[in-house]
This record gives C-alpha cells, structure tokens and sequence, in this order.
C-alpha cells in the first residue's frame, strides 16, 4: 500500500485547522446580521435572515460583498420579512431578557 508523501500530508492538515468551525462561520452571520443598518433585532426579518444566510453559502457570500447601504435591502427582497420588532409570547411566567 504506497503512502501519501508528507509534503501532501502536511498541506492536508494545515488547510483543515485554518478552516473556522461551523460554530465560528455561524458566530460572524449572527454579528453581521445585527450589524445591518436598519436592522430591528428580534423582528421576523432579522430571524429569518439568520436562517437564510446559515444555509446558503453562495447569498452568504453576496451580502458580505454588498455596499452596507445595500445589505437590508438584499435581505428584505430575499426573505419577504417583516422588519418590526416581533413580542415574545406571553405563558404565564415573566421574564425579563435584556436583549
């Protein structure tokens, strides 16, 4: 069984480890979502465009080339979402979140 050359290898393993986890790529969607300018955390539209751009890498890749002026726009055309703060639900305990 012929082995792979170390030079192969190593290039294998330093493309893997300078890769961001799934967690840290989500982590900059997240932040570049409530950096949006006009962006209403907690409405429809900022929810949905999480969802939107966590799974689709190529309209991921568009918003962060957009002009910031053009990026609520591309958003609001793409996901068809309100931008007005969404209430939480009332069951019958309180919370207080400090979002």
């Amino acid at each position: 069984m012929a082995s792979k050359p170390s030079s192969v290898t190593n290039v294998s393993n330093q493309n893997y480890q300078s890769q961001p986890s799934i967690e840290d790529r989500m982590a900059i969607v997240v932040k570049r979502v409530g950096e949006v300018n006009g962006m209403v955390v907690k409405s429809p539209l900022y929810w949905e465009s999480i969802d939107f751009l966590a799974k689709d890498e190529i309209s991921r890749g568009i918003f962060y080339a957009l002009p910031d002026g053009c990026k609520l726009h591309y958003l609001k055309r793409k996901t068809k979402a309100s931008n007005l703060k969404e209430e939480e639900p009332f069951y019958g305990q309180s919370h207080s979140y400090d979002w």
